[in-house]
């Protein structure tokens, strides 16, 4: 998964340094971690962890499960990098979005550690759920679709994958496709297409569609999102508008 770059905060090669601890509380976005056997991240927010996510040979792990499995990784593992990457209000919310699609979220947060503790977890405020919360940045984040509605799409003949992008990231997917490394591309491409229709005044686009000898792909505009709808080479692409077209003014709306 592709979170925002945000800006290098540096690394920190001995995580057990008390003064590292001190220095995360003050901390806002992803510390990247990187294990002899595996790597991940965990969002943080001021020495409350929002997220986390660790991928080795042994598996992907997610939320709780992801900081378990890091705890383990660092007591016997020597070789560890953990680099910071600091979020503007704009990338945290982005990036709190994004866990909240894919399951990375700690339900309330988890406190940062100790000092002396082995892993510097750092966690950003609690999840989206939490009413407290009233970060401005927050509430500009992109209005995420009902799931029903990918779902409606996702169950018309020939439809292999389909996901909701935003600012040239994945926020939600179904299917088993990879749009991380076509989001980014299929957003400029339809800004470049949203561009040319007006400049040649035909009004405002509605729907791009790009098809090769084995596959079909449509992008589209809903509300803050755009979509990416993929498709086998024989899908019928009508009924697949229709009801692409029925959402989006359903957004709009």
């Amino acid at each position: 998964m592709k979170f925002p770059k945000g800006t290098d905060g540096g690394t920190i090669s001995n995580p057990q340094d008390e003064g590292v601890a001190r220095e995360l509380m003050s901390f806002v976005g992803a510390i990247e971690i990187e294990t002899g056997s595996g790597h991940g991240f965990m969002l943080a927010d001021q020495g409350t962890l929002i997220a986390a996510y660790f991928r080795s040979d042994k598996g992907e792990f997610r939320a709780k499960e992801a900081l378990s499995q890091m705890a383990a990784e660092t007591e016997r593992d020597d070789e560890q990098c953990f680099s910071l990457r600091i979020y503007s209000p704009a990338e945290f919310s982005q990036a709190v979005r994004i866990s909240e699609a894919e399951s990375l979220l700690l339900a309330g947060g988890e406190p940062a550690p100790e000092r002396g503790e082995d892993v510097p977890d750092i966690s950003p405020t609690p999840p989206p759920d939490a009413p407290e919360k009233t970060d401005p940045a927050l509430s500009a984040s992109p209005r995420l679709l009902d799931e029903a509605r990918l779902r409606k799409i996702m169950n018309q003949p020939g439809v292999i994958a389909v996901s909701a992008f935003f600012e040239g990231f994945p926020v939600q997917s179904l299917g088993d496709e990879d749009f991380e490394h076509v989001a980014a591309s299929a957003e400029d491409f339809m800004r470049a297409g949203s561009k040319i229709a007006h400049e040649m005044k035909i009004g405002d686009l509605d729907q791009m569609i790009l098809e090769t000898a084995e596959n079909k792909f449509i992008i589209a505009p809903c509300g803050d999102l755009y979509l990416c709808i993929f498709t086998t080479a024989d899908a019928q692409l009508g009924l697949i508008r229709v009801v692409l077209r029925s959402i989006q003014k359903e957004i709009n709306s």
